[in-house]
């Protein structure tokens, strides 16, 4: 029982220093700083930036999918299948003076453009 007690004080205190004071924002940057460079040393190691484009065009899917029709979802479905295929619409269809898209209306063609890059 006075295992418990003892672990709840700890845990109080740590909890006041936390949420009260600025005595251990330093400490939580630092070990902060040190799980994001070992994040980016794993991520250079091993090749994990396809999966973030990957992700990209998954959060865009899904974040503009009640925005688009239904054709509009099967011309985003086709660009996204491969990389190729979407840094040629980036390409044509992003930036000034750039081409408006077939299939997409000019707001949903800007938005896309806007979440690639």
């Amino acid at each position: 029982m006075k295992g418990w007690i003892l672990i709840a004080l700890i845990g109080g205190i740590l909890y006041y220093l936390y949420t009260k004071t600025n005595t251990l924002d330093e400490p939580i940057a630092e070990v902060q700083a040190i799980y994001q460079q070992a994040e980016d040393k794993l991520d250079s190691m091993t090749g994990t930036q396809m999966k973030r484009i990957d992700d990209k065009v998954d959060l865009l899917t899904t974040d503009i999918a009640e925005r688009l029709s239904a054709t509009e979802q099967q011309a985003l479905r086709l660009i996204s299948q491969s990389q190729v295929k979407l840094d040629d619409y980036k390409e044509r269809y992003c930036g000034n003076g750039a081409d408006k898209h077939t299939s997409f209306s000019k707001e949903n063609q800007t938005y896309i453009c806007d979440k690639l890059n």
